[in-house]
């Protein structure tokens, strides 16, 4: 339960690391990571492949995987829609659980998905994370930094989204 005066999303998942694969495909899951899903209740990730079809794993921990869950129950359950969403986010996920050590054993079908070999670079999104090959990622970056700036008119406080979905400006003009 939360605190008073305790900052909402601390739990999410920031920062960015980059850490190598043994021979058995095993790796260290970042501590702060490890901390998430484990307060989440879950000794592990849940990984599966993107639905952007880039060369990325997804991950999560029990939360982001029941909000999964809460969006694909949204849909016709014999729809073609959700069963192509089921087949990929249930169908293809992989529930990986933490040794003594907080390695997990990435699965080879999302190793070579993601063309990883011997390092992976995990990416805080908040709620979910990623898991790149890191040259991958990096030029994948690159790309994203020529276009961010672009998108920072759509980050607006709660308060002023709410105004204007309702119509009302707050009286400015």
């Amino acid at each position: 339960k939360k605190k008073k005066n305790e900052v909402v999303g601390m739990e999410s998942f920031r920062g960015r690391y980059t850490n190598k694969i043994d021979a058995k495909g095993r790796v260290s899951v970042p501590a702060k990571f490890r901390a998430i899903t484990i307060g989440q209740g879950y000794n592990g990730i849940v990984c599966f492949p993107s639905l952007k079809g880039a060369s990325v794993i997804e991950g999560c921990g029990p939360e982001f995987s029941n909000l999964i869950e809460e969006m694909l129950a949204q849909l016709a359950p014999f729809s073609d829609e959700r069963e192509e969403l089921a087949m990929v986010l249930h169908g293809n996920a992989w529930e990986l659980m933490f040794d003594a050590d907080g390695r997990v054993v990435l699965p080879e079908e999302l190793r070579e998905r993601a063309g990883i070999t011997n390092e992976v670079t995990f990416v805080g999104m908040g709620q979910r994370f990623q898991i790149w090959e890191p040259a991958a990622y990096a030029a994948h970056y690159e790309q994203v930094m020529k276009k961010v700036g672009s998108l920072s008119d759509l980050l607006k406080p709660p308060a002023q989204m709410a105004r204007e979905r309702s119509g009302n400006d707050g009286g400015a003009s």
